[in-house]
């Protein structure tokens, strides 16, 4: 059915506020206080009758909430993805007579007609399961076909990671789960649907793997049988051409390079002061002070790290657009320096070493330190080699490879401090 605009009545906007409410205690949003009460905004009933669904849109202290509700008939059983779940809502009386209301997405007979709703025609898609469930987004993917993804809550306009997502996909780099179907009303994202990409690992676990390995073996870390710097090219490669493709897609400006170490070092000196004392700060900060150079900034991923990646049959891919180029505390996409993904990617090289390490036997930990540093070392080379080795890229940053040492380094100690 074409989906079509519920007629609120106060009675039924009221029914709809106490469930959004029930909804929003399982689904907290950023910066929304507990026990806000919603203000509906607009129902859209997706699939009408029983069982049933409607996607409210509701303002809830400020923020944009998003529910997918489902309208089940009073003693029918729901098929839930989660075992132990318990996504009754409460009871809403629509022209079909009262109904008892569950997340639609935590629904298995649900989920498909949600999606259904949102390719435009049914679909014969497999087994649903929840891949990740959180403030930012909620992702069903239904057997080898596609993934749902829908955002519980909502940004003012265009959600930027999709922004980005589709942005590259126009852009021609296909180094990502391509969009089939997007889902839009009223200007803003509510979600999309993304093709499954076969074969694939996220890039965190295989590095954990790889990590494993060679703390098993004792070293070194070209001759572990997890060796992960061939696949870190690889990654760094992938990172440059999806810079590349965003040049393309939304251009650049020039910025100072004295200007970047400047505001990362305010924002070090904020959060963790301490970090500006470790060695090699000082220096890195003074070479980028007295430096005249100016270099692009872009629209970059934005947190870009080993998490955001996965290794399919076909090479690497970036998994997850988000943040879509937002910096941490902006409300929008803001241009900045491509080498604060790369610092971004290397942060996460460093993280996934030392929680890796941290698995270990306590009594073996001071033992692996050397092994974790050599690992870390490899591994940003061979990133490192990846992307400054694609070409192009040199016209994304700067020619002096000092200078880009002394940026990616100011700019991974930013990422630390936020953490």
């Amino acid at each position: 059915m074409t989906p079509t605009l519920l007629e609120l009545t106060d009675g039924r906007r009221r029914a709809l506020s106490d469930l959004v409410a029930a909804w929003a205690a399982r689904h907290p949003g950023t910066g929304v206080a507990p026990g806000t009460a919603p203000e509906v905004v607009q129902a859209e009933v997706v699939a009408d009758g029983r069982p049933g669904i409607l996607d409210v849109i509701a303002d809830v202290g400020g923020a944009t909430a998003h529910a997918v509700l489902g309208l089940r008939r009073a003693g029918e059983e729901a098929h839930l993805l989660r075992a132990g779940d318990d996504p009754v809502l409460g009871l809403f009386d629509d022209d079909h007579g009262l109904a008892v209301v569950v997340d639609a997405l935590a629904d298995a007979d649900l989920a498909p007609a949600v999606l259904a709703s949102v390719l435009g025609s049914p679909a014969d898609v497999g087994p649903v399961s929840p891949t990740a469930d959180d403030a930012e987004a909620v992702v069903l993917t239904f057997g080898d076909r596609c993934t749902l993804t829908v955002f519980p809550w909502l940004a003012p306009g265009p959600h930027p990671a999709v922004a980005l997502l589709v942005a590259l996909d126009e852009a021609g780099f296909n180094h990502l789960a391509a969009p089939l179907a997007l889902w839009r009303r009223g200007g803003r994202d509510l979600g999309m649907v993304q093709e499954v990409l076969a074969g694939s690992a996220e890039g965190w676990a295989l590095a954990r793997t790889s990590l494993r390995d060679l703390y098993a073996s004792g070293g070194p870390a070209e001759s572990a049988g997890g060796d992960f710097a061939p696949e870190a090219r690889a990654l760094g490669t992938m990172a440059a051409r999806m810079h590349l493709a965003l040049d393309r897609a939304f251009g650049r400006r020039s910025e100072k390079v004295a200007g970047w170490a400047a505001d990362a070092a305010a924002e070090v000196a904020a959060a963790e002061p301490s970090l500006l004392d470790a060695p090699g700060v000082a220096d890195a900060l003074a070479a980028l002070a007295g430096s005249e150079v100016s270099a692009p900034a872009l629209r970059t991923h934005g947190d870009f790290h080993l998490g955001r990646t996965a290794r399919t049959d076909h090479g690497w891919v970036v998994a997850d657009c988000r943040p879509g180029g937002v910096p941490p505390g902006a409300a929008a996409p803001t241009p900045r320096s491509p080498l604060a993904d790369v610092a971004d990617f290397m942060w996460s090289l460093h993280l996934v070493a030392t929680e890796a390490a941290a698995e270990r036997d306590p009594a073996e930990r001071a033992q692996l330190a050397h092994l974790a540093q050599e690992w870390e070392a490899r591994n940003r080379r061979a990133f490192l080699t990846g992307y400054l080795a694609t070409r192009g890229i040199g016209g994304l940053v700067p020619a002096d490879r000092e200078l880009v040492r002394h940026l990616v380094a100011v700019f991974e100690l930013e990422r630390a401090a936020r953490r």
